[in-house]
């Protein structure tokens, strides 16, 4: 067996061991859980789709043997998944007329990513409403218990409240996260393999991110059927509109930086737009969403930024 392959079993053996904490209910496990990824990304990203596949099936493997099935499909779902169609994806390049190397362009796989998120959640969805129950239901319920088990000694009506301010909004918050968690991850071990010099792609100018079309009217036809309709379709739909507009959010953040690129002691803007962000939370989100929309929609980086990327997009 090649080293390539011998190293992608180990980070697919250490991916599980960072992991296995939070997945055991060990206190403090939560911090190693959202990097437990990391190890993943760096074999696929070093040694190409191949080895992060190699580490990929090891991980699960290793999960399924000491874990049981629980605990492999929670690892796989969470961490394996992205990790294989991330690297995947990172790996893929072409040659254009002129002999250049042409590698996929991240926004693709932003967009890639927010598709498996969409599609997984709506396909949940669905199969609990041809059940006769709902996701909000399920959603409601589980928020209730974990609560109820977290904080015995609080009232029912306060837990009550607070699972009627949460509950309509996890589903997209949890994919949210599932979808940033994925590209931290693979942008922490490109930038650890650039160090090194073992990257064999790339690094990407995130500044100059682009998104293809498509997710435009996705995002839109979510949006309108939020409106639209009701019940249970209703909680579905609006859901899925949050978690279509992450790339927004994230083209928004390539537009800010290119902006603050162009400031006096930019840095130092950037840092205290980051902090602004961090501030007014849910207000700061939407503004940054906005500028990715009218990026998009209107193209208003070119008035300050140079010229746009030469990745693959298509």
């Amino acid at each position: 067996m090649s080293k390539p392959f011998l190293i992608a079993i180990c980070a697919g053996l250490i991916s599980l061991l960072t992991a296995l904490p939070a997945l055991n209910g060990a206190p403090g496990g939560l911090l190693l859980f959202y990097f437990a990824g990391l190890p993943i990304y760096m074999a696929g990203l070093a040694f190409g789709a191949a080895a992060g596949t190699v580490a990929t099936v090891s991980g699960f493997a290793a999960a399924a043997v000491f874990g049981g099935a629980m605990v492999a499909g929670v690892f796989a779902l969470v961490h394996l998944l992205p990790a294989w169609a991330v690297v995947r994806q990172a790996m893929m390049q072409r040659t254009d007329e002129n002999g250049q190397t042409e590698w996929l362009a991240p926004g693709v796989i932003v967009v890639s990513l927010t598709g498996m998120a969409a599609t997984m959640l709506a396909a949940g969805s669905l199969a609990l409403m041809v059940e006769g129950t709902g996701l909000s239901v399920v959603v409601s319920e589980q928020l209730n218990g974990v609560l109820s088990n977290l904080t015995p000694d609080v009232s029912g009506s306060a837990r009550e409240d607070a699972v009627r301010q949460w509950a309509p909004l996890l589903p997209a918050s949890a994919g949210s996260s599932w979808i940033i968690m994925a590209l931290v991850s693979a942008g922490i071990a490109q930038a650890l393999l650039t160090r090194l010099g073992r990257n064999v792609r790339p690094t990407p100018e995130y500044s100059a991110l682009t998104l293809p079309d498509w997710i435009s009217w996705a995002l839109v036809g979510a949006a309108v059927l939020s409106l639209v309709s009701g019940g249970e379709f209703r909680y579905l739909t609006q859901n899925l509109a949050l978690i279509l507009a992450v790339p927004f959010f994230l083209l928004g953040l390539a537009v800010i930086h290119q902006w603050t690129r162009r400031r006096p002691r930019g840095t130092l803007v950037l840092f205290l737009v980051y902090i602004f962000i961090l501030f007014v939370g849910w207000a700061g989100l939407l503004v940054t969403t906005a500028i990715g929309v009218l990026e998009q929609w209107a193209g208003i980086r070119h008035r300050f930024a140079g010229t746009g990327p030469q990745d693959l997009n298509e």
